[in-house]
């Protein structure tokens, strides 16, 4: 299967469309993006935004998104994975493992310290493939504050 992975680039607002739509179906929720696509576009030119996708026969069947922090007691940054998924006919064969191993690449080209993610104890697909790739786990409780604006 020749997959193709690359790092999204200001001009690839359609194949970030359709990774939202891949997050959307894959992460079963029922956010939706009603962001224009000049926000899309500014956000792919951060280059403390990263989005990387794997496609296959022109399509997204996967991808994640990550955010680059900069540190006060470091000068370098860390990076937090956000969202990463695979299409449910693709998952198994190596392309979550070939996009982790991208953003790894990215991470220590921009001298990354850390890169770290967040998985629900529920998930135990997420805990299985973040330990096999090489994750170490650590306990961490995570409170979110509702801020409706």
């Amino acid at each position: 299967m020749n997959v193709e992975v690359k790092k999204l680039a200001p001009d690839d607002v359609e194949l970030f469309t359709e990774l939202i739509d891949l997050f959307r179906e894959v992460l079963e929720t029922d956010m939706e993006t009603k962001a224009q696509h000049e926000h899309l576009q500014r956000l792919l030119a951060k280059p403390d935004f990263i989005v990387i996708v794997a496609r296959y026969a022109n399509q997204v069947v996967g991808g994640l998104t990550a955010h680059a922090l900069p540190q006060y007691h470091s000068e370098k940054p860390v990076v937090y994975l956000y969202d990463m998924a695979v299409g449910a006919t693709y998952q198994g064969r190596g392309i979550g493992t070939k996009l982790l191993t991208q953003l790894k690449h990215y991470c220590r080209s921009l001298g990354a310290e850390e890169l770290f993610v967040q998985a629900d104890r529920e998930d135990s697909q997420a805990i299985h493939f973040y330990r096999a790739t090489g994750g170490a786990p650590m306990q961490a409780v995570h409170f979110t504050y509702a801020l409706n604006a």
